[in-house]
């Protein structure tokens, strides 16, 4: 009965006429949204089948919206797919310039869900793919510059993304979800050393719990657990390229850790680790990434090898760069058939 009460939008474009026009008017436009040929014109028309809704902020006093200023489930759907299918896969703008465009828009779409309180088999699909744009971009974006992109906040939206998604797989119990699995197994990884996540995997019923991506997430994190970095890495060699994205983001913590692990156990002024053997134990790409990760960590490294002294690292993990991994993460994409951005997004889910 309640449900009745809530608003339901009859907006059939991407982008409000009235928005549309008032964005012309106030030179607000991206050129993404602007009709070809009229990018340099003094007022740039506005292409109704390319401008988005933009992300309003809340705020008092503020007019509440219309119905005709709200978009539907089935036009959020479209929304979605445009801007995945035909935005993110541009390959003449550079992709954060395409990712902070994408991102407004996606949080506009969830926007008008919230406001609408969609629920249902769509709403799963929007967020479903909205939770895999931000765990992807989380690693594709993860040397850009800060001034460029903020990878907290794209973080941020993501675990608002995935944790409103498990909500909707619980209350909507009478939907198949075919693909709650696989986001039950991101969740887990993308959260990896988080007593929540641990806990919410474990009480998860039966038959997903058994399902084999969330096992291998389980492992994963049972390993970390148990500071068994050498399983966590063969364990991690399993994962689909999504699930390496959501466990890239810790990388540098495993790395750190298994360091810690090694310089207690082979402390020695007589001893120097090799180089190839820690390359390969802490999934480096290279050696010389493995030498100036342990350089930037305080130990005495070269191609000689590493000599690990008790004590050197008691001031804690310091502030080390992402960097991308092809061992851990790229080499996944042509393993999987992955030719573009919108099969990462979009793409079924591959039963491992």
């Amino acid at each position: 009965m309640q449900e009745d009460i809530w608003m339901r939008g009859t907006c059939i474009d991407m982008c409000p006429f009235r928005e549309r026009r008032m964005r012309e008017q106030q030179h607000r436009l991206h050129p993404l949204e602007m009709v070809a040929g009229t990018e340099k014109n003094k007022r740039p028309k506005a292409d109704p089948k390319a401008t988005i809704k933009e992300y309003s902020r809340p705020a008092a006093g503020k007019a509440e919206a219309s119905p005709a200023d709200l978009r539907p489930a089935e036009v959020l759907l479209t929304t979605v797919e445009y801007l995945v299918n035909r935005i993110l896969t541009r390959p003449d703008w550079p992709f954060v310039k395409l990712y902070n465009f994408v991102f407004d828009r996606l949080r506009s779409v969830r926007q008008d869900m919230v406001i609408q309180r969609l629920t249902g088999k769509d709403a799963v699909q929007i967020l479903q793919w909205i939770t895999k744009f931000h765990i992807y971009a989380g690693y594709r974006l993860c040397t850009e510059a800060p001034s460029s992109y903020d990878s907290k906040i794209n973080a941020d939206h993501a675990q608002e993304c995935i944790k409103r998604l498990l909500v909707f797989y619980r209350t909507c119990e009478d939907l198949e979800h075919p693909c709650r699995p696989e986001f039950e197994s991101l969740y887990l990884l993308y959260n990896l050393g988080s007593f929540e996540a641990a806990r919410h995997t474990v009480n998860l019923p039966k038959h997903i719990r058994c399902q084999p991506c969330v096992q291998l997430a389980i492992a994963i994190c049972r390993a970390f657990w148990e500071g068994n970095f050498i399983r966590l890495w063969r364990l991690a060699s399993q994962c689909t390229y999504i699930q390496s994205c959501a466990l890239h983001r810790h990388v540098i913590d495993i790395r750190w850790r298994a360091l810690c692990i090694l310089n207690t156990a082979y402390s020695s002024k007589n001893l120097t680790f090799p180089i190839p053997v820690l390359t390969r134990w802490l999934m480096f790409d290279s050696e010389a990434d493995t030498i100036e990760f342990c350089h930037t960590c305080g130990l005495d490294a070269g191609p000689s090898g590493v000599k690990f002294v008790k004590g050197c690292l008691q001031n804690g993990l310091p502030k080390i760069h992402a960097s991308h991994s092809v061992s851990l993460v790229d080499k996944k994409l042509e393993e999987e058939g992955i030719s573009s951005v919108a099969d990462v997004i979009m793409g079924f889910t591959i039963d491992r």
